[in-house]
């Protein structure tokens, strides 16, 4: 599917609902998803609390965006972005009457490829690895570079020269890189002290996107100890390590509070939620929600409302 984007001239753009680029650094391969906040910057409108399986970058470009997110609310304004991480649940509150705002939006995730790269220094896959399992939620100033990126790659859509795709795919590789380095995180870190953080943190982005995506299945512990070509032993070690919890809890959790958002936020029933959220017998959701929550889901829903 497509749509049509007015340009500043009066005239119609024509873009892709959805585009998605691969990038590769080295064995990290980014998937870089594009829809039509990126192409259509306008954005004066609330947004309903959710979450990604990615990572969603936000570049603002006049007035201001408020988020509002579990660490309280947060102004970008304009000449600024914001990086919200996987799993983080943020809305977007309704802008002041007679305010325009324009912001450009993507999302990103990555997973690690099976055959090394032999071209690539490991040492520096493995830095970027850390610092991307290592990125918070965080606000920081834009510049020329992130501008002129931004600008030049809207421009290749345009006019789709020559060569375009492989243009895209190195603009948005430097955009994420110039991203990452301005994660607080990593520009607090010894840059020689990267490299030698455990493991299981630079697994931490594969296995949250795993349970975000994938929550609404039947899952076993092989289907993601494959992913990280360690055995089910390993990967038990693993999530007890990064939260104090099994494979099974962990599961458990992820479905949970995409079930406690939904009932929130929406007016789907809940044997509607419960089918959302990978329970076929609804009687096994009000189970383990009231087990996990002390409340039904009726009741939950209720006393969120009555108490917002």
């Amino acid at each position: 599917m497509n749509f049509h984007a007015p340009d500043e001239h009066g005239g119609s753009l024509f873009f892709p609902e959805q585009f998605e680029l691969k990038v590769e650094l080295g064995t990290i391969r980014l998937h870089v998803f594009l829809d039509s906040g990126f192409f259509n910057t306008n954005s004066d409108v609330p947004v309903l609390n959710h979450n990604h399986a990615s990572y969603e970058v936000q570049f603002v470009h006049k007035g201001t965006v408020v988020l509002c997110t579990e660490y309280g609310d947060h102004a970008i304004r304009a000449g600024s972005f914001c990086v919200i991480p996987p799993g983080l649940y943020h809305s977007q509150k309704r802008t002041e009457p007679g305010e325009d705002v324009h912001k450009s939006c993507f999302t990103f995730r990555y997973d690690v490829l099976s055959l090394p790269k032999p071209d690539y220094p490991a040492g520096e896959t493995n830095e970027l690895l850390y610092a991307l399992a290592n990125v918070p939620f965080f606000i920081a100033d834009g510049n020329r570079e992130t501008d002129a990126l931004l600008d030049m790659a809207k421009q290749e859509f345009h006019c789709r020269p020559i060569g375009y795709f492989a243009k895209l795919q190195s603009l948005f590789a430097q955009l994420i890189l110039v991203v990452i380095r301005s994660s607080p995180r990593i520009q607090s870190a010894p840059r020689r002290g990267l490299s030698l953080q455990p493991t299981a943190d630079s697994r931490l982005g594969i296995i949250e996107c795993f349970f975000s995506e994938h929550f609404s299945r039947p899952l076993r512990e092989n289907d993601l100890a494959r992913r990280l070509y360690v055995s089910q032993r390993q990967l038990n070690r693993i999530l007890h390590d990064l939260y104090g919890m099994s494979f099974r809890h962990k599961l458990l959790s992820t479905r949970m509070k995409v079930a406690m958002d939904l009932l929130k936020n929406t007016e789907l029933s809940v044997k509607d939620i419960a089918t959302n959220v990978g329970y076929p017998f609804a009687e096994n959701f009000h189970a383990h929600f009231k087990k996990h929550t002390t409340m039904t889901p009726s009741s939950f829903r209720n006393s969120s409302r009555s108490n917002p």
